[in-house]
């Protein structure tokens, strides 16, 4: 379930449990984490794809808490998030990489 979804679902006005702050706070933190990634020159795309695997991972651990009343779980798609953030920044690094040594080659021949 997407987050604008989520918070149509869940959000209620008259709330005094506290949840419309944590799902304010939950908002805040993932722009935090949206910035810190495009410091690793990720694409809006390749960003937006990482927070779907983050979404799902959630509310499948809710799905699970649920299920199990609190007892000790993991979640398979936190791994996926770290293995596709992974893969994406040793391409991007393999490309710059690769842009690299074309500059380096070209300033060897300008010498």
């Amino acid at each position: 379930m997407e987050f604008n979804k989520f918070i149509e679902k869940y959000f209620d006005p008259n709330d005094d449990s506290g949840f419309n702050e944590i799902i304010f706070q939950r908002q805040a933190k993932y722009k935090g984490i949206k910035e810190r990634l495009k410091g690793y020159y990720l694409t809006d795309k390749e960003i937006e794809e990482l927070f779907k695997i983050i979404t799902k991972a959630e509310m499948d651990m809710e799905a699970i808490k649920r299920k199990f009343n609190g007892e000790k779980y993991k979640a398979k798609d936190l791994v996926a998030f770290e293995n596709k953030l992974n893969k994406i920044l040793k391409e991007k690094y393999e490309k710059a990489k690769k842009l690299k040594a074309k500059f380096d080659e070209i300033d060897a021949k300008k010498q």
